[in-house]
């Protein structure tokens, strides 16, 4: 695969960083004191936001025939995902649209910072969540096309599996099983 190739396809892996630096600079300028060490927590929580995210989007927005009567809406909204199931080896289909995951971020920004009243914690929930994105994108990307048959991938290989060949109703979290357990849809013991 070509340089240029590879720097389209995965595009969120440098979008996303960049923006992270960016946004969290300016806004730690924009607020006066310099509150770096805040990150030690604020990232954390977005880490763990972002795995809610990931098991609810995944769960009750990607794997539902939402009452839209735009079509192109209901394009956008859960077609790339139903067409990732319908083609699951096709590398095209595979990560999330860097588009798409802005409009998300920029509405989540939004509601971070009407929450907490500043931006720069904002800015670091919101750093938080495009960590667990990325590590969402490496992993998918991987269980997909890695052959490793043992560790780490080949368990999140055998629960995302069993979601799309077996039952698209369990096996929601890709990174974690986390949300699974707690909601009752996890990969039944077998």
């Amino acid at each position: 695969m070509a340089v240029r190739e590879r720097l389209v396809r995965f595009r969120s892996f440098w979008i996303f960083p960049i923006l992270a630096f960016f946004l969290l600079y300016l806004t730690s300028r924009a607020e006066g004191e310099s509150r770096l060490n805040d990150l030690f927590w604020l990232m954390p929580i977005g880490v763990l936001i972002w795995t809610l995210l990931e098991y609810t989007l995944h769960r009750f927005v990607f794997h539902i025939q939402l009452p839209l009567r735009d079509p192109r809406m209901r394009e956008i909204v859960n077609a790339s995902h139903l067409a990732h199931h319908a083609s699951p080896r096709d590398r095209t289909k595979v990560l999330v649209h860097p588009l798409y995951g802005l409009v998300i971020s920029t509405i989540l920004f939004t509601v971070l910072l009407a929450i907490s009243g500043s931006a720069f914690s904002a800015a670091g929930v919101i750093t938080g969540i495009w960590t667990g994105f990325l590590y969402y994108e490496a992993v998918h990307y991987r269980v997909h096309f890695s052959l490793s048959e043992s560790g780490f991938i080949a368990r999140q290989r055998r629960r995302h599996f069993y979601h799309h060949f077996a039952n698209n109703k369990r096996s929601f979290g890709v990174t974690s099983p986390l949300w699974d357990y707690v909601f009752g849809t996890a990969l039944p013991r077998s």
